[in-house]
């Protein structure tokens, strides 16, 4: 046992008493229970001993002692199961049709489904008397309850019950029901598939039906797909929370079922507004495209088209013009999957995607093309055999829209397989264009400088009903207006929408605004088998192109506000360029223009001849090397091994060697690499050329060695020497004019060479920016989330860089050739501000106008920002624009500097002119069309076949509703369209004012402004 002194822990009970303590500890580490605390009196007369580190015994307890639950066992193990018992769990069931593939017995029946939701228009059973009382009056008019079945109300938990309890889906629950078919007399003449339609139950299957959902139901949530891309998956949870939000309820997944049940409908819907129903050949009768929603506002012969109208004269068959534009969308991929079931479309070919029979048998007959690109263009022609492809079974989808109103055209979607390749486009521009007889088609897509190539010779291997008559329809062919601007100049000004009569101010950028709307589609549609994948689509498209269409009333008077606005600004812009011009000289830049709109191979006169917009670097070499060996022939001047002008050849290069390196060492966006290992290598380089460099300077600017000598005896020799992007080299622009005169003509040697630079750094600089712009729009349209942003950031950094490194080489150039000839000698080479190479400054004249004009009627999902009315006040372009395509020193550069500007401000007016006449005319169309429409289904209501009375009276109920309809928008759109411009204007500026002050928009009438 050992000892340790405690210090006192109490104070004695007597001053003169002091108390010892300590702790005697056993000698085992490990035993602590018999360590013992001894307390005495310094006199010893009193003492406590007791025992410390005593561990407490408390009794154990078993878990199941705890509580009542402890001794409750979850999912105890019961008796063994044998193996007999369990069966063979591998062994096939038996296959029924009616649940393995309900879609394959519904189909027989859709007719059947289609004319009993057409006779729920109709009265029913109930037709010539009250379904109460039984009296039938004339005169009287009567009506229907539509939550009523065909013998009174539905009667839920009905005696004796011939079905056990049932899933009854009625948004926004879900519910149990007990129910029976009915069978009284009236229930003998129809069957238990149509006692349920009749009821406003629509079944989930053919056979023996456990699961129905409500008509309006269904409607509710093809709304809510259409409008928010709302899927089946989701909808149904939502039902299933309403329902039960505990989750305590059991309830069956109704997801399958309901995804049958609103396919089903949808389609159904889309027949019954297209008129199937009042057909006597019934749906199978149907053709290619017939159940498509039309554009009202394109043209359409034998629908809106006056009569006569292909009699009019050349200038005005514009028209009467058809503008389409296609495009492909790669978000809208489909994935190959093993477990996928034969699953075709309802009614393939008949709406808007193309029937995929007659698409693959053109497909099988494709050879890989082979295209020489004389065009740096978009990425679509440079993958369009390369996109991935791996597990998809559509790699995405190819499109056709009306380009003025972006309406999806009749069969103008369909399936790429393998990238936007040619047969694809072509299959479906062509079957888009089926049926169209007119004067003038013109087509804008993002490749079409090589899509025309051998576009006639590619179209006769198609289908002899698929390919257009040539002879009578002219096609016209054009950029849309931002993708112009990633190709070449040469390209845009031959290809430009701007540049093509007839065309208006199109911008054919409508499928870009299209996938816009569709791509809340690519989740779920990524994941669907073919059949319900492409009937998704088409019901997304059929509503899509109604809103278009039902939108013109509002967006067409719009238009046609900016449209008149921007005319009288362009006219009078022309106006002040043309009145200058020799009578002349007009007429020659008039038959230029005519002569180039008939044939493109015709000198272009909306551009500069390259050789007249100033000469290149590369050609002043050229022409002083053959200077000097014009004098070394003549004896006027020694050839060494290297002359003078690949002396100062090596002198730009060694300058914008360092350029390089100084844009290295920062280390930014062009960095690539390890930093230290990168510049290193391009000193070393810059050194070697350096030497040879100075031996050049040694024979012909000895005065620049002299200088280089003095500069280094100035230098601290304690510090190290520059490094090579630092290094001074002398040219003859940076030495005295004694020195560079050594040789006669040293320095205009120079001064040319530096011309030439400053020729090249300005066209470089065109071309840095408009490819900088094209991304940043690209990057606002396409590129999301981090992985697209970090891209365009590094892209455009990139560009940066490059827009900056061009525009230190023209400051450098334009400091030498100061130097070199004097600042009054270099009048034409404006300093270089940093305003002058943004971008915001290069719009043309009427850009703000166009863009408006493209906003009017786009509703993508976002709250639509009205456009402006009245143009804009633009900015002045920035001289490099107009460099070296501007008046040049001679009159031959002059004229053509003019001629280009009277062209290309004479093409904006033409344009907005053709605009304000195309506005017009589409107004008329779309009457004319809503007229026909009125008339063609008033002609349904003639049921002329053999059908049950209650059908017979639901197609023509159904017939004089949709008549009504379209008589209705054509009355109140012609009521709003008569009006004058001055009153339209006001009213469009009232309005606009209106919604900014957040209250409701005004409709005013020649009759209120007088």
């Amino acid at each position: 046992m050992s000892s340790h002194f405690v210090s006192p822990t109490r104070r004695a009970p007597n001053r003169s008493q002091t108390v010892d303590a300590y702790v005697d500890y056993e000698a085992t580490a490990d035993d602590i229970s018999r360590d013992t605390d001894f307390t005495s009196s310094q006199d010893g007369l009193r003492g406590v001993r007791r025992a410390v580190n005593v561990q407490s015994r408390r009794p154990t307890r078993l878990p199941h002692e705890l509580d009542a639950l402890s001794n409750w066992t979850p999912l105890a193990d019961g008796e063994r199961v044998d193996e007999e018992e369990v069966g063979d769990v591998g062994s096939k069931r038996k296959r029924y049709d009616s649940s393995d593939e309900p879609m394959k017995t519904w189909r027989p029946l859709a007719q059947l489904f289609l004319e009993e939701l057409v006779r729920r228009d109709g009265l029913g059973d109930f037709g010539k008397a009250c379904g109460s009382c039984g009296r039938a009056e004339d005169g009287w008019r009567r009506f229907r309850c539509e939550d009523c079945g065909p013998n009174g109300r539905v009667l839920f938990g009905a005696r004796s019950p011939s079905r056990p309890w049932d899933m009854f889906m009625d948004f926004p629950t879900i519910h149990d029901v007990k129910y029976r078919y009915c069978a009284c007399d009236l229930s003998d003449r129809m069957n238990n598939l149509q006692q349920l339609l009749r009821t406003g139950w629509y079944p989930a299957s053919t056979v023996d039906p456990a699961t129905c959902a409500t008509l309006k139901t269904l409607e509710s949530f093809r709304l809510l797909n259409v409008v928010g891309d709302l899927t089946v998956h989701d909808f149904v949870r939502v039902m299933e929370q309403c329902t039960d939000a505990s989750g305590l309820e059991e309830l069956p997944d109704r997801r399958k079922g309901f995804g049958r049940m609103s396919r089903q409908f949808a389609f159904v819907q889309r027949m019954k507004r297209a008129g199937r129903a009042h057909d006597a050949g019934g749906l199978e009768s149907t053709t290619r495209g017939e159940c498509a929603v039309l554009c009202w506002a394109c043209p359409q012969e034998g629908i809106n088209l006056p009569e006569g109208w292909e009699d009019v004269g050349p200038e005005f068959q514009f028209l009467y013009i058809l503008i389409i534009a296609m495009d492909a969308n790669f978000r809208l991929r489909n994935r190959l999957r093993a477990n996928a079931h034969e699953d075709p479309p309802l009614g393939s070919g008949w709406g808007h995607i193309v029937e995929e029979s007659c698409y693959k048998k053109h497909l099988r007959n494709y050879v890989a093309e082979k295209d020489i690109s004389t065009c740096i263009a978009f990425a679509a022609l440079a993958q369009k055999d390369t996109r991935l492809s791996t597990g998809l079974r559509a790699s995405g989808m190819g499109g056709v829209v009306c380009a003025r109103h972006e309406l999806v055209r009749p069969q103008g979607l369909g399936d790429l397989q393998k990238g936007e390749r040619y047969a694809n486009m072509d299959y479906i521009v062509l079957a888009a264009l089926m049926g169209v007889a007119l004067l003038y088609v013109a087509i804008a897509y993002d490749i079409v400088c090589q899509y025309r190539i051998n576009f006639e010779a590619r179209m006769a291997k198609l289908p002899n009903d698929m390919q257009l008559d040539l002879k009578r329809t002219k096609v016209l062919y054009g950029l849309p207006v931002w993708h112009a601007t990633a190709h070449e100049r040469n390209c845009q000004s031959q290809n430009s929408l701007t540049y093509q009569p007839g065309v208006g101010r199109t911008d054919g950028e409508g499928t870009e605004r299209v996938w816009s709307v569709f791509n809340g589609l690519a989740t779920a549609t990524k994941e669907m088998n073919r059949g319900a994948r492409e009937d998704g689509i088409e019901d997304k498209v059929d509503h899509h192109n109604f809103q278009k269409n039902i939108r013109q009333g509002e967006a067409l008077p719009r238009k046609l506000v900016i449209a008149i606005d921007e005319r009288d600004r362009q006219v009078a812009a022309f106006d002040e360029v043309d009145r200058t011009l020799d009578q002349s000289l007009r007429k020659e830049w008039q038959g230029m223009v005519d002569a180039w709109t008939e044939d493109k191979t015709k000198p272009n006169p909306y551009q500069l001849d390259d050789g007249k917009s100033g000469v290149s670097e590369a050609s002043i070499r050229q022409a002083l090397a053959q200077e000097e060996l014009d004098e070394a022939v003549s004896s006027k001047s020694t050839l060494h091994k290297a002359s003078v002008t690949s002396m100062l050849v090596m002198g730009l290069q060694l300058e914008d060697h360092q350029d390089r390196i100084r844009r290295e060492s920062k280390g930014r966006a062009l960095l690539a690499g390890d930093l230290s290992e990168r510049v290193t290598t391009l000193r070393r380089s810059f050194h070697v050329k350096l030497k040879q460099f100075r031996r050049l300077q040694d024979v012909y600017t000895p005065g620049a060695v002299e200088e280089l000598r003095a500069a280094e005896e100035r230098r601290d020799s304690e510090l190290p020497p520059p490094q090579a992007e630092d290094i001074v080299l002398y040219m003859p622009s940076g030495l005295t004019r004694e020195n560079r005169e050594v040789i006669k003509g040293l320095g205009e040697k120079e001064a040319r060479l530096r011309e030439g630079q400053l020729h090249d750094t300005v066209k470089r600089l065109r071309s840095s920016l408009h490819a900088k712009r094209h991304l940043l729009n690209f990057r606002e349209e396409h590129w999301v989330g981090q992985r697209g942003g970090t891209r365009a950031a590094t892209l455009i950094a990139q560009l940066g860089e490059r827009i900056e490194g061009v525009a230190v080489r023209y400051r450098r150039a334009r400091r030498a050739l100061v130097l070199l000839r004097g600042e009054d000698e270099c009048g034409d080479w404006r300093p270089l501000e940093d305003a002058d190479i943004r971008l915001d400054q290069e719009q043309e004249p009427d850009a703000a106008a166009r863009l408006k004009l493209s906003q009017v009627g786009s509703r993508n999902g976002k709250k639509e920002r009205r456009a402006a009315a009245i143009s804009s006040k633009q900015r002045k372009m920035s001289w490099i624009w107009t460099q070296g395509g501007g008046p040049g020193s001679d009159e031959e550069q002059l004229v053509d500097a003019v001629r280009v500007e009277w062209a290309k401000t004479k093409a904006r007016r033409d344009r907005w002119v053709e605009e304000v006449e195309l506005l017009r005319e589409e107004m008329r169309r779309v009457l004319r069309f809503l007229a026909w429409r009125a008339l063609w289904w008033e002609q349904r209501r003639v049921v002329s076949w053999e059908v049950a009375p209650e059908v017979r009276a639901g197609l023509q109920a159904y017939a004089a509703r949709q008549a009504a309809l379209v008589r209705r928008v054509a009355r109140t759109w012609r009521e709003a369209w008569n009006t004058s411009a001055t009153t339209a204007v006001r009213t469009v500026i009232a309005n606009e004012e209106m919604e900014r002050m957040g209250g409701e928009e005004l409709v005013t009438t020649d009759a209120d402004i007088e």
